[in-house]
């Protein structure tokens, strides 16, 4: 009969050996160079972060002193340009105050000034209309007796037919560059006692600048304006005038006008002679020199 040993054989077990003092030597002096190696280039990757760290710190510093340097030139052309602005303003206004009395005078006599019966009083009438005026008022229904100004306000002293002149001359004297902040003073109904004429006797106040004399005019319409003198386009030819007709006589060229002509300082004057002219006297300051 045949037997099967199904325990299986013992076998006897392979004892665990031990390293000898040598091995374990090896072992430990691996590990430490594996170590210092580790270490070494983790140091290294330090050493490079901390040189390019430096240099962004360099690079950044500098660009914080370019950048000092920029602002303190800007701070000292702005200084610059201030300093030059304000000398500007200085010319400006003494400029004004040389150009601007004479120039206020000449449009407070425009609007106190009759328009001419011809084409160009027309055109002027029709300008004068845009901006609010009454062009069918008759200037000689107002006059002025005095003008002071003291600091700056201007005081216009006068006398009128009736309130709706005294309107109509606070109406022109609003469209104009040099007055702001018209204030309307008393009006008195007055007779007069050699004549018996009913009149106003008013006032008027208001701001007073020149400066309006320096402001360049507006070209009016089909006016080619001026070219600067280094400017490489030259002005277009003038059409050729039309030829006269026969038994026609052509009118004396006038100033131009028309509803692109600005109404104010610098624009055409149509002069003409009316039955009155506006006189009345100036005063500047308390003094009240006469001019």
């Amino acid at each position: 009969m045949i037997r099967i040993n199904l325990i299986g054989l013992k076998t006897k077990r392979a004892k665990p050996t031990k390293l000898g003092g040598k091995g374990q030597l090896l072992l430990f002096a691996a590990i430490i160079v594996v170590e210092v190696v580790f270490l070494f280039l983790w140091h290294q990757q330090l050493n490079a972060e901390l040189d390019e760290a430096k240099k962004r710190t360099r690079d950044a510093t500098a660009k914080i002193e370019d950048l000092k340097r920029v602002k303190v030139a800007w701070e000292v052309w702005l200084a610059e340009k201030a300093d030059i602005e304000a000398q500007e303003q200085v010319f400006d206004r003494l400029r004004a105050d040389q150009l601007g009395p004479p120039a206020m005078l000449e449009y407070v006599t425009y609007a106190l000034t009759p328009l001419a019966d011809s084409p160009a009083g027309s055109d002027e009438a029709r300008a004068q209309e845009l901006i609010g005026w009454n062009p069918k008022w008759d200037t000689r229904r107002i006059w002025l007796k005095s003008v002071r100004e003291d600091a700056g306000k201007l005081t216009f002293q006068g006398e009128a037919v009736d309130h709706e002149d005294v309107a109509e001359f606070y109406r022109r004297l609003e469209a104009s560059g040099f007055f702001f902040d018209v204030e309307p003073g008393s009006q008195t109904r007055k007779v007069h006692i050699d004549l018996g004429v009913k009149y106003v006797d008013f006032d008027v106040s208001m701001g007073l600048s020149y400066l309006a004399v320096l402001e360049p005019a507006q070209p009016a319409d089909g006016e080619v304006p001026a070219l600067p003198p280094d400017s490489p386009l030259e002005p277009p030819a003038p059409s050729p005038a039309p030829a006269p007709q026969p038994g026609h006589q052509d009118a004396p060229p006038g100033p131009p006008s028309g509803p692109g002509v600005p109404v104010g300082p610098g624009a055409p004057v149509v002069r003409s002679t009316p039955d009155v002219l506006p006189t009345f006297a100036w005063h500047r300051g308390d003094a009240g020199a006469g001019r």
